[in-house]
């Protein structure tokens, strides 16, 4: 809901003010406009909606002023007036002119019929606020008499919440840098941020250019709760003086003025704030804030002054400690935690990450300072490398490798020294292979067909042609003699049995690069 005075109506007042006249409101005017946005600002350049959309005027009532510079005016709609709807309301002068306008959300006004139908009644106030408003109006009856006056219990409301603020955070109290004033350049500035002066909450939303007209000068923050329409707002402004003190108004509003910079010359700004390095939420800073156990102890304060009875009065720094009526410091709690920490130092563990984890090494060989990590040298010594054998040593390293349970005596694995490495290796074995006997047995040959053919046969004589030996002498005559054809035939060649025997059988190789069951690879660390 939205409401302002017309230009129109602005101009009329000023009008009226010149001619040193009154202004005299005398009705509402109501009106269903489509499509008009109750959380919109009122269009200063209004006039009267056409006719079409008003749907009732209606005589001012009942006037009377809030303040001299506010006045209100009343018109109370009978259950006799309807049946109409309506979101914008205006108040028309005795000119006609359009005085002001407000926009509300879309509201009924129903006419009694009996027995279908109850009326309801209805009442609107229209507060106008401008200068002067009470004398050019002439209204000299104030609204409290015949409205319900809750001013009364709504300052009441407001005290009550100043001083549960007042007491929280004393007389004044700044957040951090808020509300400071600081030198800019040739000028000065107030910094945004929150403050409680008297319990009065104030809030600097940006950066404002303060004004110094002499120096030397004290800056002040004056703050006062001040009635604006329908609310109290904080109102707060930087003033310059020497000892200004608290003062009341003619309104009634009481002004709070506190300290917040001394200007000693054109160059100095001395911050005179109470603040605190307030950041977070209020509860959360006072969580955070150190308590003074001890500073209470000190000066005489039993445990049962402060809630702490349940506390025991002894305390010790030895970790070994076990007793219900001892508290255990700090300082016992650390040593006891060293204790676990040594304990760990050498593990080499597995993370299911690529980092190592903090108080860890990643164990991959590496050379790493004696001195740094002189628990774990203590404890793993060169076992895995003498690194530059002066300043460092190195770690193991494990990658890709799988661990064995150290031997230590036992007859499994013996003879291993502690951190060694095993290349990979088989159990030696042998393979069986046979093949099945044949027993005794033949094979068959034959030779290829030749066809009819003959065969030559050379005879040699000799040189009286007597027969001599078949092989011819390189003088000795020859003659020729031929065999009779045997026609196409075949020969059959037999082979030897060879009786029982075995063959050789050769078996191929099978597999990888190496011998491994299923596994996952995690990153191995060692505990320094």
């Amino acid at each position: 809901m939205s409401s302002n005075i017309t230009i129109a109506g602005e101009n009329l007042i000023a009008q009226k003010h010149g001619e040193q006249k009154g202004l005299e409101v005398s009705r509402f005017v109501f009106a269903l406009i489509p499509g008009l946005n109750p959380d919109s600002e009122v269009d200063r350049a209004s006039v009267l909606p056409p006719a079409a959309q008003i749907v009732h005027t209606a005589p001012v009532q009942r006037s009377g002023y809030v303040t001299p510079n506010q006045v209100v005016y009343s018109v109370m709609l009978g259950s006799d007036v309807g049946d109409w709807n309506f979101n914008w309301v205006g108040l028309q002068t005795a000119e006609n002119v359009l005085l002001a306008v407000a926009y509300v959300p879309v509201q009924e006004k129903r006419k009694s019929r009996p027995p279908y139908q109850v009326g309801n009644n209805l009442t609107r106030n229209f507060m106008v606020a401008f200068s002067g408003a009470m004398a050019m109006t002439g209204i000299t009856i104030d609204a409290s008499t015949w409205q319900h006056d809750f001013t009364v219990r709504l300052g009441g409301i407001d005290e009550r919440e100043r001083l549960t603020n007042r007491d929280l955070f004393g007389r004044s109290c700044f957040f951090g840098s808020g509300l400071q004033l600081v030198k800019t350049g040739n000028g000065y500035q107030l910094k945004p941020g929150i403050a409680y002066v008297e319990g009065i909450r104030v809030v600097q939303p940006e950066p404002t250019i303060i004004n110094v007209a002499n120096v030397p000068s004290k800056a002040w923050l004056e703050v006062a709760l001040q009635r604006k329409g329908s609310d109290m707002v904080t109102t707060c402004r930087v003033v310059f003086g020497a000892n200004l003190v608290d003062k009341t108004d003619s309104a009634g509003a009481r002004h709070y003025f506190v300290p917040i910079a001394d200007l000693p010359n054109s160059n100095t700004v001395t911050d005179l704030r109470p603040f605190q390095p307030v950041d977070v939420a209020l509860i959360e800073h006072l969580a955070l804030r150190n308590g003074d156990y001890e500073q209470l102890r000190a000066r005489g304060t039993k445990k049962e002054d402060v809630g702490l009875s349940e506390l025991p009065n002894a305390k010790s720094d030895d970790p070994k400690t076990n007793s219900s009526d001892i508290l255990a410091t700090t300082k016992a709690l650390n040593a006891l935690r060293k204790i676990v920490d040594d304990s760990l130092t050498g593990l080499v563990g597995s993370f299911a990450m690529a980092a190592a984890p903090p108080g860890w090494l990643k164990a991959n060989g590496a050379a790493v300072s004696r001195t740094t990590y002189a628990g774990l040298f203590q404890v793993i010594g060169t076992r895995f490398g003498v690194g530059d054998g002066v300043n460092t040593f190195n770690l193991p390293d494990p990658r890709g490798l799988f661990t064995r349970a150290w031997s230590d005596g036992s007859s499994m694995d013996a003879g291993r020294g502690l951190g060694t490495v095993q290349e990979d290796a088989g159990k030696s074995h042998t393979h069986t292979g046979s093949a099945s006997a044949g027993g005794s047995h033949v094979h068959a040959a034959s030779t290829d067909v030749q066809g009819s053919h003959s065969h030559e046969l050379k005879k040699s004589w000799g040189s009286n042609n007597t027969p001599g030996g078949w092989v011819s002498p390189a003088n000795a005559g020859n003659s020729m003699a031929s065999t009779e054809p045997a026609g196409a035939h075949s020969h059959t060649v037999t082979v030897a049995p060879a009786g029982e025997h075995g063959h050789i059988i050769t078996i191929g190789a099978t597999g990888g690069g190496e011998t491994r069951p299923w596994n996952i690879a995690f990153l191995a660390c060692i505990k320094y």
